[in-house]
């Protein structure tokens, strides 16, 4: 190494000013920091960096999260508690009690329901009593909006009168109610809008009451309150969340998991079976993970609708196999590999569903849901995290990979395992698409560079969790600056290496504020209200408002800084961008030379995200870390001194090449 290389080096692991003082035979040289960017070579087409996301239920990122329905635990089989989040509206004298309901005890809607809910009304001499539900901890109503109200019910033989439907305060002032719904001995489908009125503050104190008028036993299930959607979509979204998703114009959508895709058995799994058709068809998935029951009414045409909605391509993700049992003695179990045709005809199953005509058995279940046309599923990931039996992994991954290689061979197939650098792959010859890796890391670790080399085997990487957790001072699940700049270096470091990337995606979409299992997250919601984390924020205006075209070339002798260079010449655009990232605690003014340009626009554009370390986004505080646009003088020589803590994208126009 020369000696200025070296004492360079040693400046930048210091941590010195921008100035560097070399003394080289007897003489003071200045080497100011700079980066020059060659945009007469533009290189690999720009990966789709941060464009992706997987999607799983965990921290009600789904139910309570971005799916509308407000009901909580809405069939009564919550898995601690199977009447959780229900209680009763007795007032005075008036009273009963709720009892759960098996299917031995009580006749169920068909054979997918398990349990129902019993109001036994003791007494009505104070007035109605009522069937309550709070929501996912509130239900946050708005004024002149119409609710849509779906329940079933059926009445014991002591009971004589009439239902009604209120949403009201939780101290009982009424917003909307329905007519009166007369319940007989069988199981009847009642539905009804209520629009409210006398709504001042949209607050999340508020209740769904079914009220009954007499004594005696009423039976209910699969209960449902459904507000306004994104996209006014039967089955859909919170608009509000949806609009956040889709602000960040995601390319892929992996779902069903993550953890909640591994399994052994069918009886284990996320079973898509059981997540297709009318609601009171999905028995949901009675494994939880994360230790509340998934209801499914969220399910496979939902999230493939949602695909298309946000025109991304879905990723799904299939059991391996192998369940990972973390809270169990075994810790893990698995199909033997003479019981894993069940879990790959069901792959198959899912596949034809996806794709087929309508001449098939499934393309017909599919156009019978309500979509005729094929969803054209790509692409299919076996297993997820199974590391810690790797030779196990790759048998089954094989079965499967060669099962719908056979049926489907334009399918692309994602191997689940790291792939960093020369570390082994444990690939171990097995034919991949892509390799996706999934890691967690901590703010003070440079992971820069963590793909510029990979081996070869892996083809094409994917990372479809990552997010720094590091114990910075704060809350492990909180995603403050400084950990969103280590997600920030992490992903220019993925954009500067596009031609070995496919996608990243955040570790943990969205989390129902104070129900967080696992964390940090980039979305955050009440029942009223949301807000994205700085690195929400540092992913749109990156990657989502800034996406480039092609990589460029750079060379770059700054201390503080982290680059990636791309040219964006989409809809006749020709603009460079410089995306920068300054995780220390002091700026630095860089100067930037663009080699090879002949017409420079003299002023260019900026988007900076910076403030303090510790700095977050709250529910009461939404907007206290998030960018900022701004203009500075450019040229194709110009300085530019990118603040302390800081994310920073550089626009520059240019219209020709010297």
């Amino acid at each position: 190494m020369k000696p200025v290389q070296y004492l360079i080096r040693f400046a930048k692991e210091i941590q010195t000013s921008a100035i560097i003082i070399l003394f080289l035979t007897g003489d003071i040289i200045f080497a100011q920091s700079s980066c020059t960017v060659d945009i007469s070579r533009p290189g690999a087409a720009v990966a789709p960096i941060c464009r992706g996301q997987q999607i799983e239920e965990f921290n009600h990122q789904v139910q309570g999260g971005f799916y509308a329905q407000l009901i909580n635990n809405p069939s009564f089989d919550e898995l601690k508690n199977p009447i959780a989040a229900w209680s009763m509206v007795k007032t005075g004298s008036s009273d009963g009690i709720l009892l759960s309901k098996t299917a031995d005890e009580s006749g169920m809607i068909n054979n997918f329901q398990k349990r129902c809910i019993n109001m036994n009304v003791t007494s009505v001499a104070s007035g109605s009593v009522g069937l309550t539900n709070g929501g996912y901890w509130g239900i946050g109503l708005k004024n002149n909006t119409t609710y849509k109200v779906s329940f079933w019910a059926k009445k014991g033989l002591n009971f004589n009168g009439t239902l009604t439907v209120k949403l009201e305060s939780n101290d009982g002032t009424v917003y909307a109610q329905s007519e009166k719904f007369t319940p007989v001995a069988t199981w009847q489908h009642f539905t009804c809008d209520l629009t409210t009125s006398g709504i001042s503050t949209v607050v999340g104190t508020n209740r769904f009451v079914i009220y009954a008028s007499a004594k005696g036993d009423v039976y209910f299930d699969v209960v449902t309150l459904m507000p306004p959607t994104w996209k006014n979509r039967a089955n859909g979204l919170r608009p509000d969340l949806a609009e956040m998703m889709a602000a960040l114009k995601l390319k892929y959508i992996q779902f069903p998991g993550g953890c909640t895709a591994e399994s052994a058995t069918m009886d284990r799994c996320w079973n898509w079976k059981n997540s297709i058709g009318p609601l009171e068809q999905r028995p949901g998935s009675t494994r939880s993970r994360w230790w509340y029951k998934n209801d499914l009414y969220f399910g496979l045409d939902e999230h493939l609708q949602l695909c298309e909605d946000l025109n991304a391509e879905p990723v799904y993700t299939t059991s391996a196999g192998i369940d990972e049992r973390p809270n169990l003695p075994e810790f893990y179990a698995m199909a033997s590999l003479d019981d894993m045709q069940p879990i790959i005809d069901d792959i198959l199953d899912l596949i034809e569903y996806c794709n087929g005509s309508t001449s098939t058995n499934w393309g017909a279940k599919r156009a019978s849901n309500g979509h005729a046309s094929p969803y054209n599923l790509k692409y299919i990931e076996i297993g997820n995290e199974n590391y810690f039996t790797v030779e196990d992994y790759n048998k089954r991954y094989l079965m499967i990979f060669n099962a719908i290689k056979s049926v489907y061979p334009d399918i692309k197939i994602m191997y689940n395992g790291q792939c960093i650098g020369n570390e082994p792959s444990h690939i171990y010859g097995n034919p991949v698409d892509f390799t996706d890796n999934h890691f967690y890391f901590g703010f003070d670790n440079n992971f820069y560079n963590r793909y510029d080399s990979i081996d070869p085997a892996c083809k094409i990487i994917c990372v479809a969790e990552y997010a720094c957790m590091g114990d910075d001072g704060s809350k492990k699940e909180s995603c403050n600056l400084l950990k969103t700049l280590a997600d920030a270096a992490f992903m220019i470091g993925c954009e500067k290496n596009s031609e070995k990337m496919w996608w990243t995606g955040y570790g943990n979409y969205g989390a129902l504020n104070g129900h967080n299992d696992f964390g940090p997250n980039i979305v955050v919601n009440n029942s009223v209200s949301a807000y994205g984390s700085p690195s929400y924020y540092m992913q749109k205006m990156l990657f989502a408002d800034n996406p480039g075209t092609r990589v460029l070339p750079f060379t770059q002798n700054t201390v503080n800084c982290y680059w990636s260079a791309s040219v964006d010449n989409e809809s006749g655009k020709n603009d460079i961008l410089l995306k920068v990232v300054n995780n220390k605690n002091t700026s630095e003014t860089v100067n930037i030379n663009l080699k090879g340009a002949e017409n420079v626009n003299p002023s260019g554009y900026s988007t900076t995200l910076t403030g303090a370390p510790v700095d977050e986004n709250s529910l009461d505080n939404p907007t206290k870390v998030i960018p900022v646009a701004g203009k500075f003088k450019s040229g194709r020589s110009f300085k530019y001194s990118f603040a302390a803590y800081s994310v920073t994208v550089l626009r520059i126009g240019i219209s020709g090449l010297k």
